[in-house]
């Protein structure tokens, strides 16, 4: 029993292969997916995503997007995924240390209500990246 997981970023296809279960960062919290699932659609938030294949568990850092479920096959339509082998630690943590540095500025700055939200899913996503690259 298992289902047929495709992952899909403006570059191209990330993931496409059978799982046998799915944890992703939706918007009200993680949730997990088994086959038989409920039919829905949810947003999804800059977090971790787990793909169980047998005894593997592969980890991957997903940003925001979309997910469609189905009783066996479930499509994620993210900005960007990355797993843990493709993410280059070091980059993450600067990543992640710019983008608190920006938040922290922007917190401070008139002009910068405007500009929280996107500074804030940038640095949601490199804590995520540094989160699954230490896994």
């Amino acid at each position: 029993m298992a289902i047929d997981l495709t992952v899909v970023t403006p570059e191209g296809q990330a993931f496409q292969g059978e799982v046998q279960t799915l944890v992703l960062p939706g918007v009200e919290g993680d949730f997990g997916i088994l086959e038989g699932h409920e039919v829905f659609m949810t947003s999804l938030r800059p977090g971790e995503m787990q793909v169980h294949q047998g005894e593997e568990i592969l980890r991957a850092a997903v940003s925001k997007g979309i997910a469609e479920v189905h009783e066996d096959h479930v499509t994620v339509m993210v900005g960007s995924c990355e797993f843990a082998h493709e993410i280059d630690l070091e980059r993450a943590q600067i990543a992640a240390d710019r983008a608190k540095k920006q938040l922290e500025e922007m917190r401070d700055s008139e002009d910068g209500k405007e500009l929280y939200q996107e500074y804030q899913e940038a640095y949601s996503k490199a804590v995520a990246r540094v989160a699954v690259s230490e896994k």
